[in-house]
């Protein structure tokens, strides 16, 4: 138990560290795209610095279930490829439809992967608030109907 508890603590803290890093390779992206797209109207600016925060994203989290993926495969809990993304991604994404099952050895190993996915969406999702409330005009934030 101290085994699986030690190692699903290190891929999780690797996966948030590789999500972390992503996202601040974000930023000087954004700001990179943001003088690209500086004359565009105000719709495509947004559209264009809120897709490419969302591609950044979903590559973080691709990676990240790749790695789950990738370890349970190497340790012989799950067979095939197939088998072992698609259990790292139902269980990433806290979905855990029960289909598949690690065996005891790697059980609490693999409940670490729906943490790191609670917290990488919860940094994603503060990351795009965060976007999106500097994107949008002041003029439309906040103002009560007359």
């Amino acid at each position: 138990m101290i085994q699986q508890l030690t190692l699903g603590s290190g891929f999780l803290f690797l996966c948030l560290i590789f999500h972390v890093f992503a996202l601040s390779f974000c930023v000087p992206l954004l700001v990179k795209v943001g003088r690209w797209v500086q004359r565009a109207n105000l719709p495509l600016r947004m559209i264009s610095l809120v897709m490419v925060a969302l591609i950044v994203i979903v590559g973080s989290h691709t990676v990240q279930i790749w790695i789950w993926a990738s370890y349970l495969l190497k340790s012989g809990a799950i067979q095939e490829w197939n088998a072992a993304v698609y259990f790292s991604t139902a269980t990433y994404t806290t979905l855990g439809y029960g289909d598949i099952v690690l065996g005891e050895d790697t059980r609490i190993f693999g409940s670490f992967a729906s943490i790191t996915g609670l917290f990488a969406f919860g940094l994603s999702t503060a990351f795009i608030v965060g976007l999106m409330a500097r994107l949008f005009p002041k003029s439309l934030a906040g103002r009560p109907e007359s």
